[in-house]
């Protein structure tokens, strides 16, 4: 048996949920924090070492930031709905992911593996979102451990009267290998200015060209990808694998659901690399008024859309 078990920490007033697969693997959640996974550990850790104080200082730095209603940047700020002008502040990676989740409920089975389901509301915080933001929405979202793996299931639903623009990501910091290779399998990426898309298309090459393994060593990445490549089962998979350990880290997700892949390198000391699941890319909403397909989501209504991410580690 696997013997999972769930658990609770309390650690300068911030909860911190427990999931335990045996001496196996362990994942703790802040759902305080934004609902940041910011310690996922195997037979190595899976996510970037990092001290509990460190992250209690400045969480939306490291573990699993969640990025909803927009990943990563609006240019200024604005952007254009359906013929109306919106203002947003702050203008990067959306409005959850430094505010409190609240925990609805928890489990702890061999069939089911360890869990916690966490939602956000958008009307509990109607005085800081929707008067820049008019298009109330609910998250709920469950971290399952489960045969070593960290699955992320997301729901999000506009609960307003009107359609609602979304797009939905991930910002994990990986832990860096001190020796490692990276693959992102992907044949094209956005043409960046000033770190936005223009709306061209690349196709990847020299340093950008991750489909086959690449040498971390030197690279320096903040990008784009799209056009992704899928395995035989239909899901793509980002890896980072350790050249010491051979241990492979995956991020494993559908790109009908994430077609965008941010790939970024922060520099020293920081020991991480991130594979972030975008289901639109920088800047989307400002893309699509413009007539560039970016994939922004429209939710009608009372409408709803799921989302799945699996990582896990292996031997290469």
């Amino acid at each position: 048996m696997a013997n999972y078990a769930i658990s609770f920490e309390d650690h300068q007033g911030t909860e911190i949920v427990v999931l335990r697969e045996g001496n196996r693997a362990r994942a703790r959640i802040a759902p305080g924090l934004g609902n940041n996974c910011f310690e996922f550990q195997t037979s190595e850790p899976v996510l970037e070492t990092i001290a509990l104080d460190q992250f209690l200082a400045k969480p939306t730095s490291y573990g699993i930031p969640l990025l909803f209603p927009f990943p990563n940047r609006i240019r200024d700020g604005q952007f254009t709905f359906q013929g109306q002008s919106y203002t947003v502040d702050p203008p990067r990676h959306g409005f959850v992911r430094d505010k409190a989740w609240q925990v609805v409920a928890t489990g702890a089975t061999d069939e089911e593996g360890a869990w916690v389901r966490s939602r956000f509301d958008a009307n509990d915080y109607a005085a800081q979102i929707l008067p820049q933001f008019p298009f109330p929405f609910v998250l709920e979202m469950t971290y399952r451990l489960r045969d070593e793996r960290l699955e992320l299931e997301v729901t999000a639903q506009n609960t307003g009267d009107k359609e609602m623009p979304a797009g939905f990501g991930i910002h994990p910091y990986f832990q860096k290998p001190a020796a490692g290779l990276i693959r992102v399998p992907a044949n094209k990426r956005w043409e960046l200015a000033d770190s936005l898309p223009t709306g061209n298309l690349l196709d990847v090459e020299a340093q950008y060209d991750l489909r086959e393994q690449r040498d971390l060593e030197g690279l320096q990445l903040d990008d784009i990808f799209t056009d992704l490549i899928v395995d035989e089962d239909g899901l793509t998979r980002g890896v980072l694998i350790n050249r010491e350990t051979w241990k492979t880290t995956v991020v494993e997700f559908d790109d009908a659901q994430f077609p965008n892949v941010v790939v970024y390198t922060p520099p020293a000391p920081r020991q991480a690399v991130c594979i972030e699941p975008n289901t639109c890319p920088t800047d989307a909403f400002n893309l699509e008024a413009r007539g560039i397909a970016s994939n922004v989501l429209v939710l009608q209504p009372g409408a709803s859309v799921n989302f799945k991410i699996s990582i896990y580690s292996c031997l290469s």
